[in-house]
């Protein structure tokens, strides 16, 4: 056999599940040499490093080009600010949530830009964090401020489950961080009746509750795993 069509031979063996010593063995029996069925799995082991460098950068660019696009959003809408009614405001939020996580979904599952598809939910997750913020300011709604960041984080949990999409978990636990660590360290055990401070203290319970499932989910996942593995 030609280096070609050993590789095409490997290539094809790997993809149907066979393990690396059978497909050593076949190839032997086929009168292959060692140093040619090596060299053969030598190229294609470059060639999918190749793929991966190449799938790690065009994420990164973007992920950047989200946060540019997130970035020009909010800069629209904050110079525009003054001069729009609130129903146009919570109306351009709304949408552009809503495009952004039906594009992301769509291109993640029906498609092979998967990165793409991950970069536009995480876009759609930025979008919903600042929309909390901005119909708070709008409506001139009282409440602590670090309880949008749970609401944040809540969001992002939930649109993980939905879509499986990690980069929205991710973004959940950064926001979860601000929130727990924002909050004076008194604030669950005030005695003041403040209807805003057991807000704040009802809402940090739900995200311990909401945190404890995902762990358990992560654990239950891992235990699967581990089984299959040994």
């Amino acid at each position: 056999m030609t280096e070609l069509e050993i590789q095409q031979f490997i290539k094809l063996g790997l993809e149907s599940g066979k393990t690396k010593e059978v497909i050593y063995s076949e190839l032997i029996s086929q009168g292959n040499s060692i140093d040619k069925i090596q060299l053969g799995f030598d190229i294609l082991n470059q060639e999918d490093s190749k793929i991966n460098s190449s799938q790690k950068t065009i994420s990164i660019v973007v992920t950047f080009g989200v946060i540019l696009i997130g970035a020009g959003i909010f800069s629209f809408i904050a110079s525009n600010w003054q001069y729009m009614s609130s129903f146009a405001k919570v109306f351009i939020i709304l949408i552009s949530m809503i495009i952004s996580y039906a594009a992301g979904f769509w291109i993640k599952e029906k498609t092979t830009f998967t990165k793409s598809g991950e970069a536009l939910i995480l876009l759609g997750s930025l979008i919903y964090g600042a929309g909390i913020f901005l119909v708070a300011q709008i409506f001139n709604i009282r409440a602590n401020w670090p309880d949008g960041f749970i609401l944040w984080s809540v969001g992002t949990i939930a649109m993980f489950f939905a879509v499986g999409s990690y980069s929205a978990l991710v973004l959940a636990i950064i926001t979860g961080f601000v929130a727990v660590f924002a909050y004076p360290l008194g604030i669950l055990g005030t005695g003041s009746g403040d209807p805003f401070l057991m807000t704040s203290s009802t809402l940090l319970i739900l995200m311990t509750i909401i945190c404890f499932s995902v762990a358990l989910f992560f654990k239950k996942k891992l235990d699967v795993s581990l089984s299959n593995f040994y």
